[in-house]
């Protein structure tokens, strides 16, 4: 699949999206579409390379795109709640929890481990799907979407439990749509079936996202633009305004007198997460070059050298 610089572009708004609805402001309710779009285009990408390569280099990929980040933030927001508990006296038990061990120390970093587990379960998906059919399979998980979809709605679980299980039916309608990836008019057609049968059966919370997700993507594999500098910059700065937004809110929150749930308090917490991603991005280069680094691509090297000793067998 080549690039599509439209799904960049795409990437950063969702991003922002995510922002609105963390922020709490005027249009967070339709901003929360971002996180099934996260999802739906996670699947999207990552089911075409589970037929071009070994399961030891699809694996090491997920690990240093989805895991590394995952721990290096994971490390970064439970040093500012260490930072927190020695100024404020708190009890340990009031900032870090086990539950944090399936999702991080912070909320929003669910989203990394559930889309590394997520990316292990598409790679036997896939080859299910090449005996059983590309049609048949596309239909089971349209259905094991609505299901879920049904089977959640009123239910509440604790962090992450209750993300995973948001999650779930954009998962599913995302291999489902992955499957069917160029056929436009049936990828339409399979979402507003989805869309009707989830209306009909009563599974109405949280459809509305889905199907905005679904058609920001169908309109992001119809209206394509060529890959440019800006693009790769725009979906590069997405995550890190993902990881780094509710710093910046909590910042704000603490420091300034910005009324909560505004509209400003989400333009600002947007800027600061860019502004944050964007200087991690600059460093990125120095890292590389600095001991850390040297470790990192080591660790990295190390990696790779599994990787082909399992895909020659040795």
């Amino acid at each position: 699949m080549s690039r599509n610089a439209t799904l960049d572009y795409a990437r950063l708004l969702a991003a922002f999206g995510i922002v609105f609805f963390h922020a709490g402001s005027p249009g967070g309710a339709v901003g929360y579409a971002a996180l099934p779009f996260f999802l739906l285009l996670l699947v999207v990408l990552a089911l075409p390379g589970t037929e071009r390569i070994s399961f030891a280099d699809y694996l090491n990929i997920k690990v240093q795109r989805l895991l590394m980040p995952w721990l290096i933030w994971s490390a970064v927001y439970s040093a500012l709640k260490l930072a927190e508990l020695s100024v404020t006296g708190a009890p340990f038990e009031s900032e870090f929890s086990l539950n944090m061990l399936l999702s991080g120390p912070a909320t929003h970093l669910w989203f990394l481990p559930f889309a590394f587990f997520t990316c292990l379960a598409i790679y036997p998906l896939s080859r299910l799907a090449r005996h059983m059919g590309t049609e048949r399979t596309a239909l089971i998980m349209a259905v094991a979407g609505l299901t879920i979809l049904l089977l959640r709605q009123g239910v509440s679980l604790p962090v992450p439990f209750a993300q995973w299980l948001y999650a779930l039916p954009a998962v599913c309608i995302g291999v489902t749509l992955a499957l069917v990836w160029g056929r436009v008019p049936l990828m339409g057609l399979i979402l507003a079936g989805f869309a009707g049968a989830a209306l009909l059966i009563g599974a109405s919370e949280g459809l509305l996202q889905i199907v905005i997700a679904a058609g920001a993507l169908m309109f992001c594999r119809i209206c394509t633009l060529p890959a440019t500098r800006s693009a790769h910059l725009a979906g590069a700065l997405s995550l890190g305004v993902y990881l780094a937004h509710p710093l910046v809110l909590s910042v704000l929150g603490r420091t300034t007198s910005i009324a909560p749930n505004s509209l400003s308090m989400a333009i600002l917490g947007c800027l600061g997460g860019l502004a944050i991603a964007g200087g991690v991005h600059l460093a990125t280069p120095r890292l590389a070059q600095s001991k850390a680094g040297g470790l990192i691509a080591r660790y990295r090297t190390h990696f790779r050298k599994q990787a082909v000793s399992a895909r020659l067998g040795e």
